[in-house]
This record gives C-alpha cells, sequence and structure tokens, in this order.
C-alpha cells in the first residue's frame, strides 16, 4: 500500500523514527521521548529538505547530515540501496537519523517515486522480478 504525506514524507518519519517497542496502536505516549517531540517548524523542515536531497541524489549510497544551530536538533539522510519496484517505479531504502534534547532515533524506510505524487513511504515494495 503506497501512502502520501503533503510534507513529502516529513511527517511519517518524523512519528515513525522511533523505537515503539511498549507502545500500543492507540498509544503516542512514546512520542514524549523521541527527537521530534522537541523539534521546532525550522527542524521539520530541515529534516524534509535534507531527507528529499538525498533521495534525488543520483548516487547509490548518497548520504548527508543536516543541523540547527537555533535548536541544537540534527540528523542524518541516507540512501541503504535502491531497486525498481514491482509496478516500475524507481524506489529507495531510506535511513533517517534524528537528534534532539539528548534523544537519538535510527530508522530505515523503503519510498518510492512517482511522477504524479515524488516521493511516496511505500511500506509493501518489492524488487521486480
Amino acid at each position: 500500500m503506497t501512502t502520501r504525506a503533503p510534507y513529502l514524507i516529513a511527517a511519517a518519519l518524523a512519528v515513525s523514527s522511533m523505537a515503539v517497542t511498549s507502545a500500543s496502536a492507540g498509544n503516542l505516549n512514546f512520542l514524549k521521548t523521541s527527537p521530534v517531540n522537541y523539534f521546532k517548524g525550522d527542524d521539520m523542515e530541515l529534516m524534509r529538505q535534507n531527507a528529499e536531497k538525498v533521495l534525488e541524489d543520483p548516487g547509490a549510497q548518497a548520504k548527508q547530515s543536516w543541523s540547527n544551530p537555533k535548536t541544537g536538533a540534527s540528523g542524518l539522510a541516507q540512501v541503504r540501496g535502491e531497486f525498481k519496484g514491482s509496478d516500475g517505479a524507481p524506489c529507495k531504502r531510506l535511513r533517517i537519523i534524528n537528534n534532539a534534547n539528548g534523544l537519538k532515533s535510527d530508522a530505515t524506510y523503503t519510498v518510492c517515486k512517482y511522477p504524479d505524487r515524488g516521493w511516496v513511504m511505500h511500506t509493501e515494495a518489492s524488487p521486480a522480478e
């Protein structure tokens, strides 16, 4: 299933880049102990721009970090692999690391690019055979 995030994939990356080992589906208290809880608007925008730049880089192992000296927040986006999806879309595995207020999150997502929607999280994407 594909889902579209209005700010590229920033919101989904932000929420899902935390470890959610003990949180139930309806309990969002885990967000209180995640870096994103301390992000300001500029931090979210820097993370989004950084992820987009790395995704658009033609390098197979592109990576780039960002930081906001005003808030002390920082992060990294890194391509961990790429493949052509079974629907023909170019897909990449994107690692996102976020740091804020002494907390760190690290997660990897599959995203695919579509001409009409741009980069989209695609949890069920699989390589074409």
